[in-house]
């Protein structure tokens, strides 16, 4: 039985995947927040196929650069 992947945070064990799309909702979250202060993009930041496509995004990039692969 394999076991997956895990990162300690304050003594509780996370899975790797969870840590990664964490970290993709708050970038995307960030992200949609910031362009919707700017009213030309309010329209872009209520897209939810950016929100989706930022998030995946992010998550991918998370999981590549901390635990190298994929």
């Amino acid at each position: 039985m394999a076991c997956a992947p895990t990162v300690e945070i304050l003594g509780v064990y996370f899975p790797d995947w969870l840590v990664s799309a964490v970290v993709g909702l708050v970038f995307a979250y960030s992200l949609v927040w910031l362009l919707g202060r700017w009213p030309a993009l309010r329209g872009l930041a209520g897209s939810g196929l950016l929100f989706c496509s930022v998030t995946v995004s992010a998550a991918f990039v998370t999981w590549w650069v901390c635990f190298r692969g994929f």
